[in-house]
């Protein structure tokens, strides 16, 4: 076990350590290894986080067993209860929750360590293999990465759950048993619980040899974004995180499912197959020029305006929604667009929404507001009325974003679109 020990420590370079623990056998040897470091590194920081999903009735006793532990190792354990979006399907919507969790308490200089191990590479690499990934897929788990947006560090990836198994067992270190690793309904369960066990019976080295043909697919990809970055540079915009198809014919089908995978990565929105990138490129990019067309994929929505691929999220229908403001109360918009508020003061009405505030003559009209208008609008005296759709236009203002701008009513006249345009009559 010294072995073990003298490898692990090899693998650590950091001095702030954030702890995934569950309590199970392989989170039980990770906290124990790092506590058992600290005392040859006593300037290592080490925190603990233990996620209470709600999803089995012993998870209360699973928060009390990992307080017990920390306390024994002397490492600060931080409990957080989610809930769980099972829309996707338990354990997606369990990792999303846990991974959301982990994001509030995080440290900037912190790295997250999770127990993910040997065993957990193979079934990891088959179950990608099962989906048809390509080599971004197959790459399976590295040592060190960015998901979910948080630094990961996994430093057991090149031990077996046997090792961890008999390490555990020499420390005299107890662990639960999470009673839904039995079930086989659960792809990685059956893997592990019925396919695996035979394959290793008769190839005592398959996990290495997985191990490494992930590493494998792990270095071609890598060789691949970096042969696309000037190309992937060129288009990608870091302040909107919009993706420029202007050049995209000039690019053959294959680079130009390349550099849509490493924008979607860059931005972690799940991969699609094939067929969905065919799609994509097909019904969105290469749409008629006055398309709106747009493409969902998970929770996220793909959008073409004016040469350029947005991300956006799910939106819902605001077209039909009216709403009073009274002046002094602040009044929480719909889906997700915040709070806005109205004010008097020297015989006008000041509006702020977001980071936009506007000025408008006093009324005493009921203020209402609205998400949609069409029809011819004049911006002020002297200026000829043109439709709000050309308006939207010489704004830049792409289709669904007008949609979610509130629009100030007095009665029944459209008076302004916060933040972009208002409207000014004769007497103004």
């Amino acid at each position: 076990m010294s072995d073990l020990f003298e490898q692990f420590q090899q693998t650590i370079h950091h001095k702030n350590i954030l702890i995934a623990f569950s309590g199970g056998l392989d989170s039980t040897a990770l906290l124990s290894l790092f506590a058992k470091l600290r005392k040859n590194q006593p300037h290592l920081t080490l925190r603990a986080i233990h996620i209470h999903h709600g999803l089995s009735p012993n998870a209360n006793g699973w928060v009390a067993h990992c307080e017990e532990i920390c306390h024994q190792f002397n490492i600060p354990l931080i409990v957080e209860k989610v809930s769980v979006n099972t829309q996707n399907g338990i354990e997606a919507g369990a990792r999303e929750a846990r991974y959301q969790a982990i994001a509030k308490h995080i440290k900037i200089n912190e790295i997250l360590a999770t127990a993910h191990h040997l065993n957990d590479q193979t079934e990891t690499f088959l179950l990608a293999l099962k989906r048809g990934s390509g080599l971004q897929g197959l790459s399976a788990m590295q040592k060190e990465n960015i998901t979910f947006g948080l630094p990961i560090l996994r430093p057991l990836l090149s031990f077996s759950r046997k090792q961890l198994e008999q390490y555990v067992r020499v420390q005299n270190l107890a662990w639960i048993e999470d009673e839904s690793n039995l079930d086989n309904q659960y792809d990685r369960n059956f893997l592990r619980n019925e396919i695996l066990p035979t394959i290793r019976k008769r190839w005592q080295h398959f996990d290495q040899a997985v191990q490494r043909s992930a590493q494998h697919c792990g270095e071609q990809q890598q060789l691949i974004n970096e042969l696309l970055e000037e190309d992937f540079q060129k288009n990608f915009s870091e302040s909107d995180r919009t993706f420029n198809i202007a050049y995209f014919a000039q690019y053959s089908q294959l680079k130009q499912k390349a550099l849509l995978r490493l924008w979607l990565n860059y931005l972690e929105i799940p991969m699609p197959s094939t067929v969905q990138l065919t799609q994509l490129i097909q019904d969105v990019i290469f749409s008629k020029q006055d398309a709106n067309p747009q493409f969902v994929i998970a929770d996220k929505v793909i959008r073409r305006y004016q040469n350029k691929l947005f991300i956006t999220n799910k939106f819902a229908d605001l077209s039909h929604i009216i709403l009073q403001l009274t002046l002094d109360q602040k009044l929480a918009l719909p889906d997700g667009l915040g709070e806005i508020l109205a004010q008097q003061k020297n015989n006008k009405i000041y509006i702020k929404w977001q980071q936009y505030e506007i000025d408008l003559p006093f009324t005493e009209q009921p203020i209402e507001i609205r998400f949609s208008y069409s029809g011819k609008v004049k911006l002020h005296s002297k200026a000829m009325n043109q439709d709000i759709k050309k308006i939207w236009q010489q704004l830049n203002v792409p289709p669904w974003q007008r949609k979610r701008i509130p629009l100030i009513f007095y009665g029944n006249q459209l008076k302004s679109a916060v933040g972009f345009f208002r409207i000014l009559s004769d007497n103004t």
